[in-house]
């Protein structure tokens, strides 16, 4: 198969390392995802499809995302939202308004469209501001960059219950290699 293809396709094949974030998740007690696919995220929206013990909800759009997120939190459960950083963008009103003041502590997986050595025009303003973006709202973030997901994944669940803020793991095109 064309590798543009199955970047754009959901099909059998599995990535380890989406496995080991699911089963992270599942660790850490998440029983919620929705989100706004992104082929990024392919193995990781997968994986949320496949395992009856997550609640998953595809949204329309990314405030929407924030809106169900909210609402699964508040009816006791522990989310996950997944999206691009050009939807982060769209949603940063909600994430600003619901979340940080209510102190809504939300696990986000966002792809990291358009940051430094990637070449789709349509990602690179969002890509360059993304960083500032996230600061600018005072939410932790991480770029994975090969870090040991166990490690990863665990530190920032703790320091999300502990800020009581949204939390965000920024995933660039290929980190599931």
């Amino acid at each position: 198969m064309h590798n543009e293809t199955a970047f754009n396709t959901l099909d059998s094949e599995r990535s380890e390392k989406a496995d080991q974030m699911h089963r992270l998740f599942l660790e850490l007690g998440v029983d919620f995802a929705t989100g706004v696919p992104c082929g990024v995220l392919r193995y990781i929206i997968q994986n949320f499809d496949d395992d009856v013990k997550i609640l998953h909800i595809l949204a329309n759009r990314e405030s929407e995302a924030v809106g169900i997120a909210a609402g699964a939190y508040f009816a006791g459960k522990t989310p996950v939202v997944y999206m691009q950083n050009s939807g982060l963008f769209a949603a940063s009103n909600d994430v600003a308004s619901l979340l940080v003041p209510y102190e809504i502590p939300i696990f986000f997986v966002v792809s990291y469209r358009g940051c430094e050595g990637e070449d789709a025009i349509q990602h690179l303003t969002t890509g360059r501001a993304t960083e500032a973006l996230l600061q600018s709202l005072g939410l932790s973030f991480v770029v994975f960059d090969g870090h040991d997901l166990t490690t990863l994944i665990g530190s920032m669940f703790k320091e999300m219950y502990k800020s009581k803020l949204p939390t965000i793991l920024l995933l660039k095109r290929g980190w599931q290699r």
